[in-house]
């Protein structure tokens, strides 16, 4: 449980950042409604190729497969759908007690990566703020609002300027990756942005 609760509390970072209530995902915007309010903003990157996000809403836990996290470095023992604060995603929980990855399309922020650039540009809510080199060719920023250190990472990845999927991840130090742990978030992300793109 103390596991479970780490990486729910990674996730809620992100939305905790506004009063929103998290909500099920709805009919996917379109491109042209997304310009219609000014996204992106706050300096973000625009999404050059906007992904249809239905795959994830039905299935979460088809943003990476059993042999496709075990690639990364670290071995999986289950994968669980489950609604965290951001929406429905999946927790991923390695083997040998060695920590938990998770990720989730974050509804509750319709900003979707300019929410973070807002809030960089504000002075405010983010510690940490570094974007990263494209995932699956798409724009990724590296954040935290406190509690950064090793085995320890937040990853948003702009899929639609008005949709983010977040990774996050809470390692212990018997993990292979527990100083890498913002490059095995990068690693799976990889994997979600593929799944995706084939689901289009």
């Amino acid at each position: 449980m103390a596991v479970l609760a780490a990486a729910v509390s990674a996730t809620a970072v992100i939305a905790g950042c506004s009063g929103e209530n998290p909500g099920k995902p709805t009919a996917e915007p379109s491109t042209s409604s997304a310009a219609e309010s000014g996204l992106p903003r706050a300096g973000a990157p625009k999404v050059a190729t906007p992904l249809k996000t239905t795959a994830f809403e039905t299935n979460a836990c088809g943003a990476a497969s059993q042999s496709e996290i075990n690639s990364t470095g670290v071995t999986l023992k289950t994968a669980e759908p489950q609604d965290i604060a951001g929406g429905k995603g999946c927790l991923w929980i390695l083997a040998n007690t060695s920590g938990t990855v998770t990720g989730n399309l974050n509804v509750s922020q319709p900003d979707g990566l300019s929410h973070l650039y807002a809030l960089k540009a504000q002075g405010s809510g983010v510690s940490t703020f570094q974007p990263v080199a494209d995932v699956g060719g798409h724009p990724a920023v590296i954040y935290a609002n406190g509690g950064e250190g090793p085995g320890v990472c937040n990853l948003a990845i702009g899929v639609r300027d008005d949709m983010m999927y977040v990774l996050t991840t809470q390692l212990f130090s018997g993990s292979p990756k527990y100083n890498d742990a913002c490059g095995l978030l990068t690693k799976i992300g990889g994997f979600a942005v593929q799944h995706l793109k084939a689901a289009q």
